[in-house]
């Protein structure tokens, strides 16, 4: 069977494409099978030693059986061991490995690959990192007889390919896992954070902003931009951001300023640069990096009484009285809301503060304030 440079250079495209798409590497599998007449084709993780496998990407393989190899049959593999051996990019057929007379002895070939009909492979083992390997090989049955040198020269060709797209994909893998990482942090402070290209569109917006822009009180978004209730604050932030999108992180780009709200309070408002680093892994092309904005509400903070108790180790009816003072700050009406006296919240307080090791109420309420709690969300409070 001949193979031509054009199947070869629409191979190697295919493996890129599937750098950049996981969902893209069965269709390059599907490709290579074809191309030197095999029957399915994969990639394959295995610790040998530790007798552990995954397919991270395969054609031509009933999901029973593979989940066979994964949890039984990779003990019994006789060429992934041999394989270790050669070097990283050496293509071998099974038959070059061991002969066929030695196959039929055992228990692999003769429960695993001829119920399949898969008694034929060639495969090259791409990555080694201690007894962890990936192989990548292809596999077809009795009648088509053993892969020959063409097949093999293929997979030679293709063999380094892999190998960098297989590094591409993981390396653009762990750049999505990172941003999830710190998206997924931000989302659980209590304190609103949005970022923002120099144009004012939110390009992120977490939990905690997502309720302030819902309220339409204070900011919210309009027209795919942020706006506050007057056109002076709003020029005010546009300023802000326009500052921080020019500068860059240590620098006194950006600032403060507060934010009105109808009855009387504010939101406090910091506008900051975001190194190139971090806009770079939310998918969008910035010419200087983005802005972040953190917006936070001075008073009502709102903290879970379970988990005051839990971390204070206070009492159901302590934790309650903690949670209420950090919200009022004031004794009779915490005591009034919680249906207690106050000579009641005086003495609860005073064991409050041996646990919490606060000497006075405000001493307590500065310890609230700036405690882990203040900054996490707590969906039940």
């Amino acid at each position: 069977m001949s193979l031509s440079d054009d199947t070869a250079l629409n191979l190697v495209g295919m493996v890129y494409e599937a750098a950049l798409d996981e969902h893209k590497w069965p269709i390059f599998l599907d490709a290579f099978a074809r191309a030197v007449g095999g029957c399915s084709a994969m990639l394959r993780s295995a610790d040998w030693q530790a007798g552990k496998a995954g397919f991270v990407a395969s054609i031509g393989y009933d999901p029973a059986w593979q989940a066979a190899y994964c949890n039984h049959f990779v003990k019994l593999d006789y060429l992934t061991p041999v394989l270790n051996q050669f070097l990283l990019g050496e293509v071998k057929t099974s038959d070059q490995v061991f002969s066929m007379s030695e196959q039929r002895k055992t228990e692999f070939y003769n429960d695993y690959f001829l119920p399949q009909d898969k008694v034929h492979a060639v495969g090259s083992l791409l990555a080694r990192d201690g007894d962890h390997t990936l192989l990548f090989g292809a596999q077809r049955g009795k009648r088509a007889g053993a892969f020959g040198e063409e097949q093999a020269r293929l997979m030679g060709i293709l063999a380094p390919h892999v190998t960098r797209a297989v590094q591409v994909h993981r390396k653009l893998s762990s750049a999505a896992v990172e941003k999830d990482w710190a998206l997924g942090t931000l989302d659980q402070l209590r304190m609103g954070v949005i970022l923002t290209n120099r144009s004012g569109a939110p390009l992120f917006v977490n939990r905690a902003a997502e309720q302030l822009l819902g309220s339409g009180q204070g900011i919210n978004s309009h027209q795919s931009r942020l706006a506050l209730p007057n056109l002076a604050e709003t020029a005010r932030l546009y300023q802000l951001i326009s500052d921080a999108a020019q500068g860059a992180p240590g620098t006194n780009r950006g600032g403060d300023m507060r934010i009105a709200l109808p009855n009387g309070e504010s939101l406090h408002c910091l506008v900051m640069p975001i190194p190139l680093e971090f806009s770079a892994r939310l998918d969008v092309a910035l010419a200087s990096g983005c802005v972040a904005l953190f917006i936070s509400k001075p008073s009502g903070l709102r903290l879970s009484p379970q988990r005051l108790a839990t971390l204070y180790e206070l009492s159901p009816a302590e934790a309650r009285l903690a949670a209420k003072l950090s919200a009022l700050r004031n004794m009779e009406q915490a005591a009034d809301e919680l249906c207690i006296t106050v000579h009641t919240a005086r003495s609860q307080l005073k064991s409050i503060f041996a646990k919490t090791g606060a000497q006075s109420q405000a001493e307590l309420l500065m310890l609230l304030a700036t405690g882990t709690l203040a900054n996490c969300r707590d969906d039940t409070s």
